[in-house]
C-alpha cells in the first residue's frame, strides 16, 4: 500500500503549494503500473485537466476524464490506468477535515443548509462546476508557475473564493452535506470504515486515522461494536470476500488476493485452508463443478 504524501515530494513533477495543513498540487501523473493501491488521511479534491484515470473503491468505480471533479474522502483506494491511457494533468487539494471545518464555518451562514441531502456512504462525491468555478479553479494553475513566493494570505483567499463557490453551488449538495458532517465533527462509525477499507492492505493505525480516532480508542470500540478484535475480524471479512470472488468469478486468484487485502498468496492460502480444509484453487473447481 502506497501512502500519498507529496509533501517535499519532486517539485518538478509535484508542483505544489501549502496554506497550513493543506497541500495543493498540479501534476502531470508520473504512474506507470497498470494499477496501485494508494491510501491518503487526506480528503482530495480533484479536478481534471486532460486525460484519464480510473479510481477503485470496493465495488465503486469512478472516471475520471477531462473537466470532471470530484472529492475522495479519506480512504484506500485503486488508481488505475485506463488501457488508452495518453496522460493525466490534475489539480488537487489535499485538504484535512480541520481545514475543511474553518471555511465552512466562516461562510457557513452564507451557504444554503436548508433542506440538505443524507450524506454518501460512497467515497467519491462529484460535483458541478459552473462557468465561475471552471473560471476560479483555472485562475490557480499560474501561482503553480510563480518563481517568487506569494504571500500565503493572497493564495488562501483563491483557494477559500473557490471552495465556497463549489459549496454554494446548488447542485452540489451531497458534497455540501458532507462537509457540513465534517465541520460538525460527527465521526464515521466504525464499522463504516471498517466495511469501506477492509479490502486494502492497512495497517490498524490507518484504519484509526480514518475512524478519526487514537488507535486505542479505535480497538476498544471495535470490541465493544465487533466482539472480537479488528486482525481476527479483517481475517475473516476478507476471507469472505475472496472465497465470494472465487465462486463468482475468472478472476486469478493473485488477483483476488490483491483485491481482498491480503499480505501475499500464501498468506491467502494459509487462511483459506483453515477455514476450509483446501486450497483456493481446489475449492474453486469443487464449487465450479458440482
Amino acid at each position: 500500500m502506497t501512502t500519498l504524501d507529496l509533501y517535499g515530494s519532486n517539485t518538478e513533477i509535484f508542483k505544489q503549494f501549502s496554506i497550513r495543513d493543506a497541500l495543493f498540487v498540479h501534476y502531470n501523473c508520473p504512474q506507470r503500473d497498470k494499477i496501485m493501491q494508494l491510501y491518503s488521511q487526506h480528503n482530495q479534491l480533484l479536478f481534471t485537466i486532460s486525460g484519464e484515470k480510473i479510481f477503485r473503491h470496493g465495488d465503486d468505480t469512478f472516471f475520471a476524464k477531462p473537466n470532471t471533479t470530484f472529492l475522495l474522502k479519506r480512504s484506500a483506494f485503486l488508481q488505475e490506468l485506463p488501457d488508452d491511457y495518453t496522460g493525466f494533468e490534475v489539480l488537487v487539494f489535499y485538504v484535512k477535515d480541520d481545514y475543511l471545518k474553518s471555511i465552512f464555518e466562516e461562510y457557513r451562514t452564507f451557504l444554503p443548509l436548508r433542506s440538505l441531502q443524507e450524506v454518501t456512504q460512497k467515497m467519491f462525491i462529484p460535483f458541478d462546476v459552473n462557468d465561475s468555478i471552471y473560471s476560479n479553479y483555472r485562475d490557480i494553475l499560474p501561482y503553480f508557475e510563480q518563481k517568487n513566493r506569494l504571500p500565503e494570505s493572497i493564495l488562501e483567499a483563491r483557494i477559500k473564493e473557490l471552495i465556497f463557490r463549489i459549496l454554494d453551488h446548488p447542485a452540489n449538495g451531497q458534497l455540501l452535506s458532507y462537509i457540513k458532517n465534517v465541520a460538525d465533527e460527527i465521526k464515521t462509525p466504525i464499522y463504516e470504515v471498517m466495511e469501506a477499507n477492509y479490502m486494502y492492505d492497512l495497517k490498524l493505525a490507518d484504519f484509526a486515522s480514518l475512524a478519526q480516532r487514537s488507535l486505542a480508542t479505535f480497538k476498544r470500540e471495535f470490541v465493544q461494536y465487533y466482539h472480537t478484535t479488528p486482525g481476527k475480524w479483517l481475517t475473516q471479512r476478507r476471507f469472505k470476500r475472496a472465497k465470494s470472488l472465487l465462486e463468482t468469478s475468472r478472476m486469478p486468484i493473485g488477483e483476488i488476493v490483491f483485491e481482498c487485502g491480503f499480505v501475499n498468496l500464501s498468506h491467502f492460502s494459509r487462511v483459506f485452508k483453515a477455514n476450509l480444509g483446501i486450497s483456493p484453487s481446489e475449492y474453486r473447481h469443487q464449487f465450479q463443478n458440482k
